[in-house]
């Protein structure tokens, strides 16, 4: 979302090569330098973490919230000497609907700069609200919906009709009953200052 315009609280690369090519990805930053960080998304990095006994417990807990995510993912550290966001996270696209695009039609909702694709403001809120869909109330659906909305929506000001032509009717269902549309509309400026006190919108 930093590419079109809006900056996250969350310091991470989201990488999503196309499903056929998923391994092969991991391997090739592996063998760039990049180091493997096995621990859920949930938790930073437990190395990072001081040496006492709620340290030790927050190493071993599982976080159910995170399973999908990182059950459909590999995650990163950046290669020892060089600056970069907390980590990279590989995602694979079954799991958030999601892919490079592979012809002149797919290519005209994405932008690529220096090797990289970035969808549009429409495709990628379209993967956030697939995504969430799938979820269990958590903090990382909650995340997905802060996304969708209080970034997407409220700061990148997309218009209600946005996901008008999404032929996924689950989709454009909970995006008009969040936006209140037909039903006096939500205040974007609200939504958006939500985002700096650290809150997701409720559910």
């Amino acid at each position: 979302m930093g590419f079109l315009g809006a900056v996250t609280l969350l310091n991470s690369y989201m990488l999503i090569p196309s499903e056929s090519e998923y391994d092969l990805a991991a391997q090739k930053l592996v063998e760039a330098g990049f180091r493997p960080a096995p621990w859920s998304y949930g938790i930073t990095d437990p190395h990072l973490l001081p040496d006492d006994e709620i340290a030790r417990r927050l190493k071993l807990r599982e976080y159910p919230e995170f399973q999908r995510l990182d059950g459909n993912s590999v995650r990163f550290q950046f290669p020892v000497g060089f600056s970069g966001p907390e980590r990279v996270v590989l995602l694979r696209s079954t799991y958030i609907g999601l892919s490079p695009p592979n012809d002149p039609s797919s290519m005209q909702r994405f932008h690529c700069h220096d090797i990289l694709y970035y969808p549009d403001k429409a495709l990628l809120l379209e993967s956030f609200i697939r995504t969430l869909l799938q979820e269990s109330p958590g903090y990382w659906r909650y995340l997905l919906e802060a996304w969708a909305i209080s970034y997407i929506y409220g700061i990148l000001m997309v218009e209600d009709s946005v996901l008008d032509s999404c032929e996924d009717e689950s989709v454009k269902l909970w995006f008009n009953e969040k936006i209140r549309r037909g039903k006096g509309g939500l205040d974007r400026t609200t939504v958006s200052k939500r985002v700096g006190k650290g809150q997701a919108p409720a559910t």
